[in-house]
């Protein structure tokens, strides 16, 4: 079982921040609650033992809010990255040192089903590969425009991009790792200088180590524009009549 969680929360989240009265989009409330603390609760009911949060823009009043609070027994990290400003696959590399073991890479900015995360926690890698949490129901996506378009054949990812033509799941921002993926973005920003989660995985489709799971009923959302917010909150209310359990 996985049991250490990667939460990417260095971005500066542009198209979200003017809209809300907090430093951070991932303190957005939602039910009473800022999003990533709902999230690291979550987590934690789930059984994992550490979490890891990578922060950069307004990494302060994001980690103070994060560390004062209580009944969380996992063991919480934080890591500064201070390249927040470029690619977000340099969050990742800024944690290496403590990817020591299978974990799961989630957005801080994402509403996911519990149920989603703890079948991406059984989720066993073969040597040098990374899973996907994917959503078939295409019907269901709030902005699909805005949506990361994945195809598939059988399980495995061959295409993966916002502007793929052909399609059949969208990216959920859930994954299962291992080291595969640290190693992945060190080979593209050695190359470029800069590096995004979408470069690494388009490496892992290059060397047929990119893998799909279907997230099946569940739902989630990005919570990236006031439209998500209040989508993710309807979802939210919906499914979990705001329990974070």
């Amino acid at each position: 079982m996985i049991d250490h969680a990667l939460v990417l929360a260095a971005g500066h989240g542009s198209r979200l921040r003017d809209h809300v009265a907090v430093p951070h989009k991932a303190l957005v409330q939602l039910e009473g609650e800022p999003l990533l603390l709902r999230t690291c609760r979550m987590l934690d009911r789930l059984g994992l033992r550490e979490i890891t949060i990578v922060t950069g823009h307004e990494g302060v009043a994001l980690r103070s809010a994060i560390e004062g609070a209580s009944g969380i027994e996992a063991k919480l990290g934080f890591i500064e990255n201070t390249d927040w400003r470029l690619a977000n696959g340099l969050s990742v590399l800024a944690a290496a040192d403590v990817l020591e073991r299978d974990y799961l890479l989630m957005m801080a900015d994402h509403l996911l089903d519990p149920d989603m995360i703890a079948g991406m926690c059984r989720v066993e890698l073969a040597a040098g590969e990374v899973v996907l949490a994917v959503d078939r129901k295409l019907d269901a996506i709030y902005d699909m425009d805005d949506a990361t378009k994945v195809r598939l054949e059988g399980e495995h990812i061959v295409e993966i991009g916002k502007e793929i033509a052909d399609y059949n799941a969208i990216d959920t921002g859930l994954f299962a790792c291992g080291d595969a993926l640290v190693a992945c973005l060190a080979e593209v920003r050695a190359q470029k200088g800069d590096a995004s989660l979408t470069d690494g995985m388009r490496v892992l489709i290059e060397r047929k180590k990119f893998r799909a799971l279907d997230i099946g009923p569940s739902w989630w959302q990005d919570v990236d524009t006031p439209g998500a917010l209040a989508h993710g909150a309807k979802l939210l209310q919906e499914n979990m009549g705001g329990d974070a359990s």
